[in-house]
């Protein structure tokens, strides 16, 4: 089964599993250094959704948000990471470039939730400083918000424990 699909791919396939009473959880980030808050986030998402699906953010939304060093994987390596996870059923590249937690990343995100219409929205709160207004976002569309709130570092502390060994 092909998991890297397209954004058109990913709507239409939304709407037909909604129409046959399916549970669709959506997740939207870089994932560029996998590690286990990454994977304790998608164990919680695919705990309360049938199929869930990652929105991978392109190279150039990670540099800009998470600095010229970024991203260490490229997008094709990161979608290939994620392909490999039987958690995940599906990823659609977002095209869409932005910093990540300011206003135009907020309103690319409620264009993205209204076309693909998840039944679930999940996200971490220790690394999505938009959270509470995608709780309201969806609660204003009638999607259930998970906020997963994991201990686990996230990847830019392990970079920054790594570079202070070097």
């Amino acid at each position: 089964m092909k998991k890297i699909i397209s954004l058109n791919k990913t709507v239409k396939l939304s709407k037909d599993l909604r129409e046959r009473s399916k549970a669709v959880g959506l997740i939207l980030g870089s994932f560029d250094v996998l590690h286990m808050g990454h994977i304790d986030l998608f164990r919680f998402a695919k705990k309360h959704c049938d199929y869930l699906i990652i929105g991978l953010d392109n190279d150039e939304t990670v540099k800009i948000t998470k600095g010229e060093k970024r991203p260490i994987n490229n997008y094709k390596r990161r979608g290939e990471f994620l392909s490999e996870l039987k958690l995940i059923d599906y990823i659609f590249k977002i095209d869409g470039v932005f910093k990540s937690g300011d206003e135009s990343s907020f309103g690319y995100f409620e264009k993205l939730v209204r076309n693909i219409n998840p039944t679930h929205i999940f996200t971490s709160i220790k690394c999505d400083d938009l959270w509470k207004k995608r709780r309201s976002l969806a609660k204003s569309l009638g999607i259930k918000f998970l906020a997963e709130k994991s201990k686990v570092m996230h990847t830019s502390d392990i970079l920054k424990i790594l570079e202070a060994e070097i």
